[in-house]
């Protein structure tokens, strides 16, 4: 089954790198049909917190955001995201929504293939490649995988984005959304949307984005024939991290930095909304950039991404 194609559907030429099809080329922002009108909900479901980003009619920004210090259910936090939304609207029905599902819930991988190959041949390799990654990472679990390729010049190998993704959450999400007649145009994947962030901001090739997170820390490194990320699962949240967990957490990065030899690199999300932490990381880390926002708090970048794609669904 390819991953979620059923929920998303964007024209060509949108800047979405999420695996669609055969067709898929690599956004090009200039390239966007005009909005549409309509009010846009972007939503996201983490272990300790969700968070709704709402884009109205004007382009002017509402955001939501419930932290829980006590384990809920996903289905719990779901239903807070359905009272919020049913004591905001009166017709939920009619609004555009999307989410993205969080990296650990998936992997995504970039492969290279000779351009020799007839693309009958690549398919098969490919298909290949994608039952040894599930084989290996997923072994006991069912999932929704996609695969797209990557415009390349003539003398250029093949390349091709592939995502694989755990159906048990999208599968829950889906039969929520279904359950209470949302229209859910989006499922995305949190390294996909850094990805689009990056695009929304213009970030030359080769480029590394360090996106912080209350419950994580996330290096993403994209280049024309190389895309690696990993996770680093420290808590940045501002009212109980202490300055040996930072500077373990900046060791680790470092590490990570000089081992892959990365370059080019911004910082992005929650950090970016406390002094302290923007110094703290400047200071101790090779950081080329801040990718900001204008009008809404940095924790929000990903579902910001996710708003402006809706817009043009």
């Amino acid at each position: 089954m390819r991953l979620i194609d059923k929920l998303i559907s964007p024209p060509q030429d949108k800047y979405t790198l999420l695996p669609l099809d055969l067709n898929y080329k690599i956004p090009i922002l200039n390239k966007l049909t005009s909005p549409r009108s309509g009010e846009v909900i972007s939503f996201i479901v983490e272990n300790d917190f969700i968070r709704v980003l709402v884009k109205n009619v004007s382009g002017k920004f509402n955001v939501y955001e419930k932290v829980y210090t006590n384990s809920e259910s996903l289905e719990q936090k779901l239903q807070d995201i359905e009272t919020y939304l049913k004591n905001k609207y009166e017709n939920i029905e009619v609004l555009k929504i999307g989410t993205y599902v969080p990296t650990r819930h998936g992997i995504i991988r970039l492969h290279t293939f000779p351009k020799n190959l007839k693309k009958s041949e690549v398919l098969k390799a490919l298909e290949l490649y994608i039952q040894e990654e599930i084989a290996e990472i997923f072994p006991d679990k069912e999932i929704i995988y996609s695969y797209s390729f990557l415009p390349s010049k003539k003398d250029e190998p093949y390349k091709v984005i592939v995502s694989v993704v755990e159906s048990s959450f999208i599968n829950t999400l889906v039969n929520w959304a279904s359950s209470i007649n949302l229209n859910l145009k989006i499922i995305s994947y949190e390294p996909i949307c850094i990805l689009n962030f990056s695009i929304l901001r213009h970030l030359p090739n080769p480029f590394t984005i360090i996106h912080t997170e209350y419950n994580k820390v996330l290096i993403l490194t994209y280049s024309k024939n190389r895309l690696n990320y990993e996770t680093f699962p420290y808590s940045l949240n501002p009212s109980i991290i202490s300055t040996d967990n930072l500077d373990t957490l900046i060791w680790d990065l470092r590490n990570y930095i000089v081992l892959n030899d990365l370059n080019n690199i911004y910082l992005s999300g929650l950090a970016l909304e406390y002094t302290h932490l923007i110094e703290f990381f400047l200071e101790r880390l090779p950081i080329f950039g801040l990718l900001t926002l204008d009008n809404i708090p940095e924790r929000y970048s990903l579902l910001y991404t996710l708003s402006e794609r809706l817009v043009h669904v």
